[in-house]
């Protein structure tokens, strides 16, 4: 027969020995015993303080916003500065509006 190749195994946390059997258990002992009925551990929280989907709606939102602008005034150099900038913002509006509807609206149900 051949043998059997050997396996590494990922090592498992050691239990922490309570101390006094009449004290509350430790935030560390209670994962420890969740994790071995086969719960998995916590995920862990992004680094940044605001949540991917409002950073990926800024980051649409501005880039968009910023190009509607430029081709607003790029487009239109004969017309008036206020019915560009009023066309401009409109589209800045309903862009948003839309990204907004997308972002928060439909993709939170999921």
């Amino acid at each position: 027969m051949a043998d059997k190749p050997l396996r590494l195994s990922k090592t498992k946390p050691v239990e922490p020995a309570p101390a006094d059997p009449d004290r509350m258990p430790t935030h560390a002992e209670l994962l420890y015993e969740l994790r071995r009925h086969g719960v998995k551990p916590p995920p862990r929280k992004e680094a940044t303080g605001m949540s991917r989907r409002t950073r990926d709606f800024l980051l649409l939102a501005g880039s968009g916003s910023a190009g509607i602008v430029l081709a607003s005034f790029r487009i239109l150099t004969d017309s008036d500065t206020a019915v560009i900038l009023q066309l401009a913002l409109t589209g800045v509006g309903l862009l948003c509006g839309m990204l907004w509807f997308i972002f928060y609206g439909v993709m939170s149900r999921y």
